[in-house]
């Protein structure tokens, strides 16, 4: 009897583990090449479980069941169920990113009209999809297939209105241009839709 006990109680262990190991992968948008992710976490209620090793970067949770996923390289939270079927989940990263040249750390401060012009142009920022400089209208998509930024393009500066949105469809932020790729009207958003007053 006792030996029979001891095998019910070993083989129970065995088909619900202490720990749970779960991973999430990245998808590259421009050359569809799949890595494991580094900065994520999952959360349940108040306890967060992130990755201790980043040569191994999975996360350890005690139990199957709900958790929010947040993924700070693509930028989204997402709800997910992690089952003896499922522990790991694929998300897509983002396409179009933005580069801002920095002005230098120190300049003249007597610097002529001109010269602060040329200085200001020079830092006004590229966007590129992949590895190319952006024209014409461009969009990308979360993993959910909804849109994560909406924008129209000249060798790489934005002119008129760019779009970033949240997971759930609501603008996230509306941004403004000149013909010259200058920023000139920032609107920022909550997940609602409401505009954030400054």
């Amino acid at each position: 009897m006792r030996i029979a006990t001891i095998i019910i109680l070993l083989a129970s262990f065995n088909l619900y583990p202490q720990e749970i190991e779960y991973q999430l992968y990245l998808k590259n948008s421009c050359n569809d090449s799949i890595e494991k992710a580094v900065f994520y976490s999952l959360k349940k209620g108040e306890i967060e479980y992130g990755i201790s090793n980043l040569d191994n970067p999975i996360i350890k949770v005690p139990k199957y069941g709900i958790y929010k996923l947040i993924s700070e390289e693509t930028n989204e939270k997402l709800t997910i169920e992690i089952s003896l079927k499922k522990s790991k989940d694929t998300l897509l990263t983002p396409s179009i990113y933005e580069y801002i040249k920095p002005l230098p750390p120190s300049f003249k401060k007597d610097l002529s009209e001109s010269e602060l012009k040329k200085l200001r142009k020079e830092s006004r920022a590229i966007f590129k999809k992949c590895v190319s400089t952006l024209n014409g209208e461009q969009k990308d998509f979360f993993s959910n297939g909804k849109m994560r930024f909406y924008g129209n393009f000249k060798n790489g500066f934005a002119t008129g209105e760019i779009k970033e949105y949240y997971q759930n469809g609501n603008i996230k932020r509306l941004l403004i241009y000149d013909n010259d790729g200058f920023l000139k009207t920032r609107i920022d958003y909550d997940k609602s839709g409401n505009e954030i007053k400054k």
